[in-house]
């Protein structure tokens, strides 16, 4: 299903640039974070757990309305319960993040500056892969999770083993700056998850015993840390919650402009903010 996903996307990329008026090509930079069952309950504190992200992309635009953006970009999450006040609990996972998206930006909307520099605000989404691989630091060595099965995952009676690449839905806002040769820009948006594996817990109900038995020492260590490895205890808890794991990009945008169509889409004529007579006699 994957592959047939990429060849579908490389297909699409194809049609575009046979299409798109002009192409630009850039990189980003900025910051990753994650919202999921080892994230602060604070919002601020949140985004104080921020990472450095970046990546590349080409964007083709086929109108003044609409462009296609495919991206790949690297970055990573993390989360610690002893950082969150849940030192009971004491779960903990950080994971790299590689993802590659087909995405289309909607920017109906656009503000001149000068004959060949303007604003676009714009929203934008798509669909894409991402890969992940939870792990955990256990006596100084970096220690892979999902392998593990810290909440049963192989047993009879438990759930499968997760896969390490998953699809996922990016969709935001932003606002770029066209000039005749480079585009400026900054976006936000999160990342709509199908799994919620990103951190390794979930929900499922957990019997240590059975992991302890089934999948060894260091996993019911790790599924209940405070149960400890050193014997299988006959205790059911869940780890974490029902709901999906999410992450977020806010990235600012630089890109070369190709193509002389660009100057052409610069000159054309664009519509402006009407103000009314009796709106400007108020202000």
């Amino acid at each position: 299903m994957q592959r047939q996903f990429l060849v579908l996307l490389f297909c699409f990329f194809l049609h575009t640039t046979v299409t798109a008026q002009f192409v630009d090509i850039g990189f980003t930079f900025g910051s990753m974070f994650y919202s999921g069952d080892l994230s602060p309950s604070d919002p601020r504190a949140m985004i104080q757990e921020m990472r450095p992200a970046g990546g590349i992309f080409c964007r083709l635009s086929s109108s003044n309305y609409f462009s296609t953006r495919f991206s790949i970009n690297l970055g990573s999450v993390q989360g610690d319960d002893f950082r969150n006040n849940r030192e009971q609990r004491g779960l903990a996972f950080r994971t790299n993040i590689t993802e590659f998206s087909a995405i289309g930006e909607l920017h109906a909307w656009r503000i001149r500056h000068t004959e060949y520099s303007f604003t676009f605000p714009y929203l934008y989404g798509g669909v894409g892969l991402f890969h992940f691989n939870p792990r955990r630091e256990v006596d100084g060595e970096w220690i892979e999770l999902q392998p593990l099965g810290t909440e049963g995952q192989g047993i009879p009676g438990y759930a499968q083993r997760y896969n390490l690449t998953q699809f996922f839905a990016p969709f935001g806002a932003g606002i770029k700056f066209i000039t005749r040769k480079f585009t400026f820009g900054f976006e936000f948006g999160p990342r709509f998850l199908l799994t919620d594996y990103l951190d390794d817990v979930t929900g499922a109900e957990v019997n240590h015993r059975d992991v302890f038995i089934n999948n060894g020492p260091l996993a019911a260590q790790l599924s209940r840390p405070a149960l400890g490895g050193a014997e299988g205890v006959d205790q059911t808890y869940s780890r974490g919650v029902t709901s999906r794991d999410w992450y977020y990009m806010m990235n600012i945008t630089v890109s070369y402009n190709f193509g002389a169509g660009l100057n052409k889409m610069l000159s054309d004529p664009v519509p402006c903010p009407k103000w009314s007579k009796r709106t400007s006699r108020r202000l």
